[in-house]
């Protein structure tokens, strides 16, 4: 499985928006940590584990140094909250280490933030960090080459953490490519019978439904993808949450650069559809993932699977959507008379809120 070298070209299109979507997720999550002049977490710790050499052949801001922006940006919040930031820079290949510090030392301030450089394969950073991440606030973002890094165990560790997001890149088409070799299956338990009959447009959410079956039944953990399609083939993220509040911001993100379906760069579907140029007729414009949504929901609250607020608000997450999306059901089913409720529509406050149902009339 051979390696691209990104940092002697410009980035091209796809790893820019992968890049825009870490930087626009980062934004929202670091304040939840710092706004508090009382955090809950008195440390938070930022890992980069395939950092690379920090920006592209045009100077064009890399992964670590969109982080460490960010970081400057909140520089008053976070000597206010008194919250210890650490940020964990991994970089394996020497010409790449050595180029990093080089084009992000000037941008680093050690009055507020502390980081920490490694040059070492991915899972001895990972084994020598990962018992400290039990005891802190943590974002990850693993920018693998390939497929072989996020393994089952690796994804189960990282799932125990508490108050840990993270946000992995996985290059989906080596799995339809390298499925029947025997090297793959150590990293992924996918087999051929998993691609039958499936569209190579929908690789990334194969990849997706493979890592939700490794959540434990008795657990609570949020996934969500964002396909990415480049000329040599589909990518994507994989964001993971223990908390529905991140969910939901990290989907904003992904609605905000893909209006249609909130999870791909392409027409994931291949429906056609330009919102400049709408069909005349309504439903044209309607993709199927926001029918099947809305006609499934409707049925679930009139059937009474779905029975309160906040399953209203866990089932709109799961399916890829935003609260908004959830009270257009609501409002109508209320104003044709099918339904009551007395809570406000749904919002990202409802984990916070007493548990309210929904009466059928």
């Amino acid at each position: 499985m051979s390696k691209r070298d990104l940092f002697h070209n410009p980035f091209d299109e796809g790893t820019l928006i992968k890049l825009k979507i870490l930087e626009d997720y980062f934004k929202e999550w670091l304040p939840v940590f710092i706004a508090n002049p009382k955090p809950i977490w008195k440390e938070i710790q930022i890992f980069d584990l395939f950092a690379g050499e920090g920006k592209d052949v045009n100077d064009v801001p890399g992964s670590p140094i969109r982080i460490l922006s960010i970081i400057n940006d909140n520089r008053d919040l976070i000597i206010n909250s008194k919250v210890k930031v650490k940020v964990i820079l991994n970089e394996l290949e020497k010409p790449k280490f050595d180029l990093l510090k080089d084009n992000i030392g000037s941008i680093i301030d050690d009055e507020f933030c502390e980081v920490d450089y490694c040059q070492e394969e991915f899972k001895i950073v990972f084994d020598r960090y990962y018992e400290s991440m039990k005891a802190t606030a943590n974002f990850l973002f693993l920018d693998q080459n390939g497929i072989k890094e996020i393994t089952e165990s690796i994804f189960l560790k990282l799932i125990q953490l508490r108050q840990t997001d993270l946000l992995f890149f996985i290059s989906s088409s080596y799995v339809k490519r390298f499925v029947e070799m025997e090297e793959f299956n150590k990293y992924l338990k996918i087999t051929k019978q998993h691609l039958m009959d499936k569209s190579y447009y929908h690789i990334h959410r194969i990849i997706l439904d493979y890592y939700r079956k490794l959540v434990p039944s008795t657990m609570q953990y949020y996934l969500a993808p964002f396909s990415i399609k480049k000329p040599s083939g589909i990518y994507g993220l994989i964001f993971g949450t223990n908390h529905s509040y991140g969910l939901e911001k990290f989907l904003n993100v992904c609605w905000r650069h893909d209006g249609l379906t909130g999870e791909a760069n392409y027409d994931i579907d291949n429906e056609r559809i330009d919102l400049s140029k709408p069909s005349l007729f309504h439903e044209m414009n309607v993709p199927s993932k926001r029918q099947v949504f809305e006609s499934n929901l409707r049925r679930k609250i009139m059937e009474k699977e779905i029975k309160s607020n906040r399953e209203v608000y866990k089932y709109t997450l799961d399916e890829g959507f935003l609260p908004k999306d959830a009270n257009l059901i609501l409002k109508e089913l209320r104003q044709g008379n099918k339904i009551l409720f007395d809570f406000k529509l749904i919002n990202s406050k409802v984990h916070k809120q007493n548990v309210s149902y929904i009466k059928l009339l």
